[in-house]
């Protein structure tokens, strides 16, 4: 074995040693005397001469795989040419040393391979031995880092969860799922900031989803109140996502009542100059109330539109007389829009108009009204949103009925309803209804539902309190019901 392993040292020693010395030779012109190989005593003639470039090998005859002019005679081995024709055998070296780079690549590839595959990466043999495969690797990575995320998650270990989210984001910014699950974590971790980081690099990174991003982002800065973010985030979304241009404004406004004040609306004006003529009217009167200038906004605001540009103007208009104390002209300028409106919001309107008025008996009406309609999320968001604005236990009793006779079942997309319906029944003081409905939230979450105990036991204190805002954002609840909670505490959103 060990003069094996010398001879194979020796191999690769002569392979680029003797074709070095014989190309030498034969560049400089061939002269016998001067022959690197064939021993100088003999008379270099074609079998006759031996060969000095075998004299330490263990076995002489495996030199014949460097140099195939060495043959076997009855005298032993000779030099089978005349020492003026000795000649290297490059080609020879050359595939000998790709076959051994070969034999080492796919030996490395190989373990590789099999460390990878060890390690649970989703990979073939061919990914990790054809280069130009090679761009998959990353992918398998970003699977593996999402299926470790996931498994972290099911165990309740949060803290590696973000770890490897973490990593699968900066493998692959666009993977838009890792970065919406890590916002979500990073959240619940109590950094907010980080979140935004996060929707704010996906609205970069995947420009395709960026009105998705945006609505997302929107509901977590709403429900933690964080309004100098809302006011430039929906200021812009007003021109990227005209669907929802009445959304977008409303959030601006808001926004601006809470932060920013009336100048700041003058500049949106200003960078914005080809908005629809029913936003710039609805911002100049915006402006208007925000600078006290009420007199100078009426007009504008009891202005009947018969042909509303948008739904959101009358709305918008029947809403700040409310806001403003002038509910008889909202009244009269509801009476005049009639079917203009739709049936349900036009009802949910005047039923503010009637808690305001005090008028009681018409206000119970119009509950059993709203009964009528078919309970769909839709409908069931404004309730809450209305019960938790002005808890009441008879209507509450009605709407949560006919909520668990007729409204949607539990399920990922609805649970936002059942917290927000949970929400209403314990701030109308109704602890039977309010327990049967936690009981359907936490049979279906299978978790103890304490952050949504904790928002409801907050609302009900009445009181500002600084940790609403950090538990807000935990509770998935339709958006209008967050604008009815910040509406009922103001003083708790950070400013």
């Amino acid at each position: 074995m060990i003069g094996w392993i010398g001879d194979f040292f020796r191999f690769w020693w002569a392979l680029f040693y003797w074709n070095t010395r014989k190309g030498w030779f034969r560049l400089h012109g061939a002269h016998r005397d001067d022959c690197p190989c064939q021993n100088a005593s003999d008379s270099g003639l074609a079998g006759e001469s031996r060969c000095d470039a075998v004299i330490q090998w263990n076995r002489p005859e495996r030199f014949r795989r460097v140099c195939p002019l060495l043959k076997e005679t009855p005298e032993g081995l000779r030099c089978s040419v005349e020492a003026e024709r000795v000649r290297p055998f490059w080609g020879r070296a050359v595939l000998c040393a790709a076959g051994a780079l070969l034999g080492l690549y796919l030996a490395g590839t190989g373990v590789a391979y099999t460390v990878l595959r060890a390690a649970k990466y989703d990979l073939t043999y061919l990914t990790v031995a054809w280069p130009p495969k090679w761009k998959e690797l990353r992918g398998a990575q970003e699977k593996l880092y999402a299926a470790r995320a996931q498994t972290a998650l099911q165990q309740g270990n949060y803290q590696e969860a973000i770890l490897s989210l973490e990593m699968v984001c900066q493998l692959n910014p666009r993977n838009y799922s890792a970065g919406l699950a890590l916002a979500g974590l990073s959240l619940v971790a109590a950094r907010p900031h980080v979140a935004d980081h996060i929707y704010e690099r996906l609205m970069r990174d995947v420009p395709e989803q960026r009105v998705q991003t945006a609505q997302l982002w929107f509901r977590l800065l709403l429900a933690r109140g964080n309004y100098p973010l809302i006011f430039p985030l929906a200021a812009a979304m007003l021109s990227e996502d005209p669907e929802q241009r009445g959304a977008w404004l409303n959030a601006l406004l808001f926004a601006a009542r809470h932060s920013h004040g009336s100048e700041s609306l003058r500049l949106v004006l200003q960078q914005n100059p080809h908005l629809p003529e029913w936003c710039t009217e609805i911002i100049n009167l915006e402006q208007a109330l925000l600078e006290n200038r009420l007199d100078g906004a009426l007009p504008g605001l009891t202005r009947v539109h018969h042909t509303p540009p948008s739904p959101y103007l009358p709305l918008f208009q029947v809403d700040r007389l409310l806001l403003h104390g002038r509910a008889d002209q909202a009244d009269t300028l509801l009476n005049a829009y009639g079917n203009l409106l739709p049936a349900d919001e036009a009802a949910f309107l005047r039923l503010r108009v009637f808690r305001t008025e005090n008028r009681t008996g018409l206000a119970a009406a119009e509950y059993d009204n709203l009964l009528q309609y078919p309970m769909t999320p839709r409908l069931a968001a404004k309730f809450c949103a209305a019960l938790i604005t002005a808890p009441a236990p008879t209507p509450l009793a009605g709407y949560l009925d006919k909520f668990l006779r007729e409204g949607p079942a539990i399920s990922a997309d609805t649970v936002a309803l059942y917290h927000a319906t949970y929400l209403a029944a314990a701030l109308a003081g109704d602890p039977a209804r309010a327990g049967l409905i936690r009981e359907r939230i936490t049979k279906f979450t299978a978790a103890d539902a304490r952050a949504l105990n904790g928002l409801g036991e907050l609302l009900k204190s009445g009181r500002p309190d600084a940790r609403l805002s950090r538990i807000l954002p935990l509770v998935p609840l339709p958006t209008e019901v967050i604008y009815a909670i910040l509406e009922r505490s103001p003083a708790t959103a950070p400013q």
